[in-house]
């Protein structure tokens, strides 16, 4: 890989709308965002959408969740609720494990108090899908 071209600004990260969630299917932004050359981030952008249409194309040829389909969306949901708050965890830690200037650090102690909500959020839906889950 090429040496890092300075005058490159990083690939930004979106903002997601939760109202055009699916626009935003495919890889997650946690780890989007290590990908910070932009071409490379917009290419597997790219693959992400085109994974999803082609789970979209396939779906009435693959069988369905014995559980239930609602069921199911709630366990893919739990299953990342449960990266993130992992992800979170892990952001609310760096003001512990590194060296962060004053902002940083203000963010890092955020993350690990919002990660209790998160978790609180995860916990609930756990509850729900009740012992299985």
């Amino acid at each position: 890989m090429p040496d890092r071209d300075e005058s490159t600004p990083a690939a930004p990260i979106p903002r997601i709308d939760p109202a055009s969630w699916e626009a935003g299917e495919g890889l997650r932004e946690t780890l989007l965002l290590h990908f910070t050359d932009p071409e490379a981030n917009e290419a597997l952008r790219r693959l992400g959408d085109l994974l999803f249409d082609l789970s979209l194309l396939g779906a009435e040829s693959w069988p369905h969740h014995p559980e239930g389909e609602t069921r199911a969306e709630l366990r893919a949901a739990l299953a990342d609720l449960r990266h993130l708050e992992g992800f979170l965890g892990a952001v609310g830690r760096e003001d512990l494990v590194s060296s962060l200037n004053d902002e940083d650090s203000a963010l890092s102690q955020f993350a690990a108090r919002e990660v209790l909500e998160l978790r609180a959020i995860a916990d609930r839906i756990e509850a729900a899908l009740g012992a299985e889950a």
